[in-house]
């Protein structure tokens, strides 16, 4: 759900400076959401740290629900655009090549505390939350999709249903990376041991027959 589409379901006429200031309100939950947890964010925060209304905030957003559902949303469409962009500075490198790069390039954005930070918070309310964990089934349902769709092709003899069950292993191994990361420090030599194993792994899981 991007913001367009939720302010889309807004009564009122959304002009450029709205979408900017809904922007910002996203960009202030991510924050809070990434240091504080889900327990530490409240709308009221969000408003604080903006230094605006609370008004405001329900303005664009009716619930804290509703406001993590669209950052969750937001930043997956964020990982989306960005492997779209690398593919497409990549157009004359091999299937194999940008496979490669991409999957580098999700090992870096997993580390980040911004990322792991939403991710994990959002995984534990899942299991007591129902709009958490409707979020969680459509994230893993994108992320099939667009693993399956860089896995698919790589060895030209693995049928569609290998390529389906390489990605869930490859998306899992990653799910479980990230819940590493948020734990442990990346300086910590093992942490940098299990990023070459891992990034050895993915390449095993999508081209060995």
């Amino acid at each position: 759900m991007s913001i367009k589409v939720v302010l889309s379901e807004k009564p009122s006429f959304t002009t450029d400076k709205g979408l900017i200031r809904a922007q910002e309100i996203l960009f202030a939950a991510h924050r809070i959401l990434a240091t504080k947890g889900y327990a530490g964010l409240s709308m009221r925060g969000v408003a604080t740290y903006l230094q605006i209304s609370l008004s405001t905030v329900q303005h664009y957003y009716k619930s804290k629900e509703l406001l993590v559902e669209a950052l969750s949303s937001y930043v997956l469409d964020s990982y989306q655009r960005s492997i779209a962009d690398l593919i497409q500075s990549m157009t004359e490198k091999t299937h194999q090549e940008r496979f490669i790069a991409i999957m580098d390039m999700l090992l870096l954005e997993i580390k980040r505390p911004e990322t792991y930070g939403i991710y994990v918070e959002i995984w534990a309310l899942a299991n007591r939350m129902p709009f958490a964990a409707r979020l969680v089934e459509h994230v893993q349902v994108r992320e099939h999709k667009e693993i399956f769709k860089l896995i698919y092709g790589l060895e030209p003899c693995m049928p569609v249903s290998e390529c389906k069950l390489r990605a869930t292993l490859t998306i899992a191994q990653l799910h479980g990376l990230m819940l590493h990361f948020s734990r442990h420090s990346e300086a910590m030599p093992c942490c940098q041991h299990i990023e070459t194993a891992a990034r050895q792994s993915f390449i095993r899981l999508a081209m060995l027959p």
